[in-house]
């Protein structure tokens, strides 16, 4: 193992890319449990209620397992680094749960409600044993932060065009398969969660392949469980800045979760309940819409305009700092989410169009959150002594989750309060109710994202500082050792 100078270590575009494959890949199925409850009470034939529970429920229990991989993952290292081989073993399962969970099988209302438990939180588990040791996986390819900022571009790209595909055409896709194959809703959502599945395996295979851990703590930074939970509970940075994602993540997924619901009862003109459709008399640029095409835009080109605002928001970060530039972010996006509230839903292309700007503003913050769980990783070294960076991305994680467990599960309990039904004529007041969760839910995530940022202490000051800190640590004691 030959010693390099790991602070201006550079990494090669291939790896980069080997790295944003592997985000591509979980969130083809993350894209998935994005929009899990329009799954269940669409095609699946759950109540509203009752996958609201099952959503918090199987959060509670999975962010609770994402503690123990990040914890075991930092412990126990193989010849293929510490966080590697997990994305090797774990890709199989993780792959085949996906499918069986977006599979419909034909049993009654009790047994379907068990099989959905069962399922969705084995998928929400294997996604832990894969995309935890991903996360911290960032944090030992190099010690350079600019280089790590730069991987973290790549991470939120590859994750927007995985979520592009996944959450952004599913619809159009499964409505394809029904044509094509003449089956059910059912039976395609089962068909489209196969072709991400293969598509995911093969993409976690690059990630694996192609990609190296180079930092690596030596044997006196390592402490027990007990201790790392301590340290990370005296951690101001990073409490803030998992509330500052929690709130992120809640503010995204409260979006993109109920934009089928949008879409399918706001937007549409009214629902035929004789031959189970919504009906629209929306035309854009002569193409008459249907809410399914209206979803697909929205998501897709949401994911698109994610990937575009990542690349600007790169530049305005440096400048700027990372954290106002996030909270700029909240506040751009808050501003569209809100004007969403007074355009009339016969406007289709102005309620496109601020859509559109609210993914384009909210959208770059997961390249800064990721970038700066690394920034906090490095600062707990310093304070410390101590390395624990799978415990530390797994918090990431576990933010990731709760976020989205919250923002699907709450707004679904206030449409069960308000009346609606699937695949029914709703009142007039129900479907305002949706209109007025849509919109200004996803504020609350950014009032409380914004708080959480100003009590953020890590700047890039603090950033350059703590990197010259621990090359110097590392030169007095050899605390980390990068293999090349």
């Amino acid at each position: 193992m030959a010693l390099i100078d790991q602070n201006n270590h550079k990494l090669s575009i291939l790896e980069k890319c080997a790295y944003g494959a592997g985000d591509m890949a979980c969130n083809l199925f993350w894209g998935l449990i994005c929009i899990a409850s329009a799954f269940y009470t669409e095609y699946f034939g759950l109540e509203a209620g009752v996958v609201a529970t099952m959503m918090l429920v199987v959060a509670c229990i999975d962010i609770a397992f994402d503690v123990v991989i990040g914890a075991v993952a930092d412990r126990h290292k193989t010849k293929w680094g510490r966080f590697r081989p997990w994305i090797l073993f774990g890709v199989v399962p993780f792959c085949i749960i996906g499918v069986v969970t977006f599979t419909t099988p034909e049993f009654d209302t009790t047994a379907k409600t068990v099989y959905a438990y069962i399922t969705f939180l084995l998928m929400r588990l294997m996604y832990s044993v894969v995309n935890v040791p991903y996360g911290a996986l960032m944090g030992v390819m190099s010690a350079d932060s600019d280089e790590r900022d730069k991987v973290s571009a790549f991470r939120n790209i590859g994750a927007q065009i995985g979520c592009m595909v996944s959450y952004g055409f599913v619809f159009t896709i499964v409505r394809f398969i029904m044509d094509s194959m003449n089956v059910n809703g059912q039976k395609a959502f089962s068909t489209t969660a196969l072709i991400y599945a293969t598509a995911a395996f093969i993409l976690l295979m690059i990630t694996f392949l192609f990609t190296r851990e180079r930092v690596e703590p030596a044997a006196q930074e390592q402490s027990n469980l007990s201790q790392d939970l301590k340290d990370l509970g005296a951690n101001k940075p990073w409490i803030m800045l998992t509330i500052a994602n929690i709130s992120m993540l809640f503010f995204v997924f409260v979006h993109n979760g109920l934009i089928a619901y949008y879409a399918k009862y706001y937007l549409a003109d009214s629902y035929d309940t004789v031959n189970d459709v919504a009906v629209f008399n929306a035309t854009l640029f002569g193409f008459q819409l249907n809410w399914e095409t209206i979803s697909t835009i929205l998501l897709s080109m949401g994911s698109i305009l994610t990937i575009i605002g990542t690349m600007l928001i790169r530049p305005i970060a440096s400048k700027f700092g990372k954290k106002p530039t996030w909270i700029g972010c909240f506040v751009l996006a808050s501003v569209c989410s809100i004007m969403l509230l007074f355009i009339d839903r016969t406007n289709i292309g102005m309620v496109l169009l601020f859509n559109l700007l609210f993914s384009l503003t909210i959208g770059p913050s997961g390249y800064m959150v990721w970038s700066m769980y690394a920034d906090v990783a490095d600062n707990a070294e310093v304070e410390t002594g101590r390395r624990a960076t799978g415990l530390i991305y797994s918090s990431a994680t576990m933010a990731q989750k709760l976020g989205q467990a919250v923002a699907n599960s709450l707004p679904i309990y206030c449409l069960a309060a308000v009346g609606f039904v699937a695949n029914t004529q709703l009142s007039a007041e129900t479907i305002d109710s949706i209109k007025t969760i849509y919109t200004l839910a996803p504020v609350v995530g950014g009032v409380v994202g914004i708080i959480a940022l100003c009590f953020y202490t890590i700047d890039e000051d603090k950033v350059k500082s703590n990197s010259e800190k621990l090359a110097q640590m590392k030169a007095n004691n050899g605390s980390d050792v990068v293999a090349q």
